[in-house]
C-alpha cells in the first residue's frame, strides 16, 4: 500500500512540473483549438483554476502519506482513483501538445472526470465529516471533479470536429449550446448524487460564468450566452435543492 501512496504523491507532484516542460498553450495556438472554431471555450482567466486544483492535489498526496492520513481508511479507498486522475493530467498535456494523438485528449479528460467524481463520492460518505476530510478529500476532489466535468465537454466540442465529427450536422453556435446542455446534465446528476456538494458546484459555476463572459467579449452567438446563463441558473438551483434535501433527510 505504501508504494501506491508514494505513486500518488509522485503523480500529484508531477502535475506541477509537467506544465513547465510540456505546455501546448504557450504560444496561444495550441492544437486542441487550432482545427475548428469554437464558441464554448471559457474566458482565459478561468483556466487559472488549475493552480488551486494542482496545489490541493499535492496537499492531499502529502496528507495521505502522513500518520493521520494513513489512519483514515478513506485514503486507501481513494488512492486507486487519485493515481490515474493525476497521471491523466500529465498525459493529457502530452496529447494536447501532439506528442501523442490529439484524439486521446477526449477519453483522457473523460476518464479523469470519472476518477475525480468517484473520489468525491467516496469522500462524502462519512456522516460526520472531519475537518481533515473536508480539507484534504472533499475540497481537492470536488474542485477537480467539477472542473474536469466541464472541461470534458469543452474539449470534445473543440477536438471532435477535427476528426470528421462535423458537429453532427449542427452549426457552431448550436453545437456549443448542445455541449453546454450536456455538461449541465452531467453536472446536475453528480450534484444530486453528491448532495449538492458546494466544492463540486463552485468550479462548474466558475466554468459557466467564464463561458458567459467569453460569449460577450468574443462576440459568440446569442444562443451560447443564453445557454450558458440557463445552465448556470440550473446548476445553482440543483445544488441548493440537493443540499436542502440532504439536510432534511
Amino acid at each position: 500500500m505504501i508504494l501506491l501512496r508514494l505513486a500518488v504523491f509522485a503523480a500529484a507532484a508531477a502535475q506541477l512540473v509537467v506544465p513547465y516542460i510540456v505546455n501546448p498553450f504557450r504560444d496561444g495556438q495550441d492544437a486542441v483549438r487550432a482545427g475548428a472554431p469554437s464558441q464554448v471555450e471559457p474566458a482565459a482567466y478561468a483556466f487559472a483554476i488549475w493552480g488551486p486544483i494542482y496545489l490541493l492535489a499535492l496537499a492531499y498526496a502529502i496528507w495521505q502519506l502522513l500518520p493521520a492520513g494513513r489512519r483514515d481508511p478513506m485514503t486507501a479507498r481513494i488512492a486507486p482513483f487519485a493515481l490515474p486522475l493525476y497521471l491523466g493530467s500529465s498525459v493529457w498535456l502530452l496529447a494536447a501538445d501532439e506528442q501523442l494523438p490529439l484524439w486521446l485528449t477526449m477519453p483522457i479528460l473523460a476518464a479523469m472526470a470519472c476518477c475525480a467524481i468517484a473520489a468525491l463520492w467516496l469522500s462524502l460518505r462519512s456522516e460526520t465529516p472531519t475537518l481533515s476530510r473536508v480539507l484534504f478529500l472533499t475540497l481537492p476532489f470536488g474542485l477537480y471533479a467539477g472542473w474536469t466535468t466541464c472541461a470534458t465537454f469543452v474539449n470534445v466540442a473543440e477536438v471532435a470536429p477535427q476528426y470528421g465529427f462535423d458537429r453532427f450536422g449542427l452549426d457552431t453556435p448550436i453545437y456549443a449550446a448542445v455541449s453546454i446542455a450536456a455538461a449541465t446534465l452531467a453536472a446536475g446528476f453528480v450534484l444530486i448524487r453528491a448532495r449538492g456538494a458546494i466544492t463540486y458546484a463552485l468550479p462548474v459555476a466558475w466554468a459557466l460564468t467564464a463561458i458567459i463572459i467569453a460569449a460577450q467579449t468574443r462576440a459568440y452567438d446569442q444562443i451560447v450566452l443564453y445557454a450558458a446563463a440557463a445552465a448556470l441558473t440550473a446548476v445553482i438551483a440543483i445544488a441548493a435543492l440537493s443540499k436542502l434535501r440532504a439536510r432534511s433527510a
